[in-house]
């Protein structure tokens, strides 16, 4: 595996540039959980949420935008707004404490969701799911990277692969994908960073990989 890194962050074929720094923090630290923080605490809260009908996928260690949307969700029916931390998309003590709570009632709305999930993932894969996720690109074009990609494609022999670098967990390897509005993509590569709504989307050259910047994606598993 490559391990030349740039900006701290590798993938197994190349760099990704521009991707966030993963949070350390734990909820025991801070009392609340919020977009970008990565620890077993949000797999719990994700676990919660996903029981409350609010969350579908899925689960990781991850606070993604689909956490984040779940925790809006959860906290507009249940009226949590407080200057102390329960502000919209923020984990604080309230809503987790809300979470935590003997209630297995959600919304009529929820439920529906809930039950919707639940036959969708029904053959236990991923098909024909459609998730947002954060990307970032990679490239192979670095001095010392090998271009081998984690199921053995070599980018440097074909810098204009249509690649992407997923958590097998969510999006199993050799899936195809397709991104809303850039096209179709194999899942062939991973990286130590990308966990749970992460991608890193192959390209040819580090311009375009500065370039693509860090943005939020739609992504459907076609097969």
């Amino acid at each position: 595996m490559m391990k030349k890194t740039l900006f701290g962050t590798a993938v197994t074929a190349g760099v990704i540039l521009g991707a966030p720094q993963a949070a350390d923090a734990s909820i025991s630290d801070h009392g609340q959980m919020e977009r970008g923080d990565v620890n077993s605490s949000v797999a719990e809260l994700q676990d919660k949420l996903k029981e409350k009908g609010y969350f579908n996928g899925n689960t990781g260690s991850t606070f993604g935008p689909r956490t984040e949307s779940a925790v809006k969700d959860f906290q507009a029916d249940n009226g949590i707004s407080s200057s102390a931390g329960d502000y919209f998309g923020v984990a604080g003590p309230e809503t987790q404490a809300a979470l935590g709570g003997s209630s297995d009632s959600s919304s009529d709305s929820s439920e529906e969701v809930a039950g919707e999930s639940t036959s969708e993932s029904s053959d236990s894969s991923s098909e024909g799911e459609t998730m947002t996720m954060e990307a970032t690109a990679y490239t192979a074009d670095c001095a010392g990277c090998s271009g081998i990609t984690a199921t053995g494609k070599n980018l440097n022999e074909d810098p204009n692969a249509n690649v992407v670098a997923v958590d097998p967990d969510v999006i199993p390897l050799g899936s195809t994908v397709k991104i809303e509005g850039m096209g179709t993509y194999t899942a062939a590569d991973t990286g130590g960073a990308i966990n749970g709504d992460r991608m890193d989307v192959h390209v040819p050259t580090k311009s375009e990989a500065y370039s693509f910047g860090r943005q939020d994606v739609e992504v459907t598993v076609v097969d």
